[in-house]
């Protein structure tokens, strides 16, 4: 007589959950400018060479040959310049938009998000350019965050066209001017002054100052200042780098 074995049917095997990604993996990266990649571009556009450029700029070659390999970074001044030279509204230089097409110059508005912006360091302060999506703005807000504690360690004096509001954000700031004592400036200060006199902050104290500052110049349109420049006929190329740019005084 056969016996037959009544055998419950195996349960299926849960299936192990897989483990949650990282939140720190998960999150894109903080995208950082690529001043030299967004300068090449526009000059291959043109099919400029660096001469050219240089020229139109008044900026050394081998300076715009370090800023296109990541090799230096420009502080406002150099960076009103080099947009001046080029015909082009500041805003080209800092993104990745080239087109050349300005927005609707009526109802525009752009948002930046807490911690976004385009960052850029420029000897030992860390530069947040806020608005960079819109072009021919005629004000240019900054987050800075000064690590400088003395003249020594900044790029000295310097000045540019327009004029600048500053709003101390946290710490003690030091702005040094071409005309005026040193003046101290403690958190939730303001100053306004005229750019085209030299000028620069140093933070006072052990720890970074945190700045909102903000550019205004009184033609948005600052490449209508400038002689159109003809177009050069050869492109030369230049060594790509992704590297991070080292703080490099300009």
């Amino acid at each position: 007589m056969n016996k037959t074995t009544n055998k419950k049917p195996a349960r299926p095997k849960r299936a192990t959950p897989k483990a949650a990604p990282d939140a720190a993996k998960s999150v894109p990266e903080r995208h950082m400018p690529n001043l030299g990649d967004c300068l090449r571009a526009i000059r291959f556009k043109r099919r400029l060479t660096l001469a050219d450029v240089s020229v139109a700029t008044g900026i050394a070659r081998s300076t715009l040959s370090r800023v296109e390999s990541n090799q230096l970074s420009l502080t406002y001044d150099k960076l009103i310049q080099l947009s001046r030279g080029l015909q082009i509204d500041l805003t080209e230089l800092l993104s990745s938009r080239i087109d050349g097409e300005a927005p609707p110059t009526l109802t525009r508005r752009t948002v930046t998000a807490p911690a976004s912006g385009k960052i850029m360091e420029v000897g030992t302060s860390v530069y947040r350019y806020m608005c960079t999506e819109m072009s021919a703005k005629r004000m240019t807000p900054m987050w800075v965050e000064i690590h400088a504690h003395s003249l020594a360690e900044t790029n000295g004096l310097l000045a540019h066209q327009g004029e600048e509001f500053t709003f101390v954000l946290a710490g003690t700031v030091r702005l040094h001017t071409e005309f005026y004592e040193p003046t101290v400036l403690e958190t939730g200060a303001a100053v306004y002054f005229d750019s085209t006199m030299r000028h620069t902050y140093v933070a006072v104290g052990d720890r970074p100052a945190q700045i909102l500052c903000v550019c205004a110049i009184a033609d948005a349109n600052v490449h209508e200042l400038t002689p159109v420049l003809a177009l050069a006929p050869a492109v030369t190329k230049a060594r790509i780098s992704r590297g991070r740019p080292r703080a490099t005084k300009n």
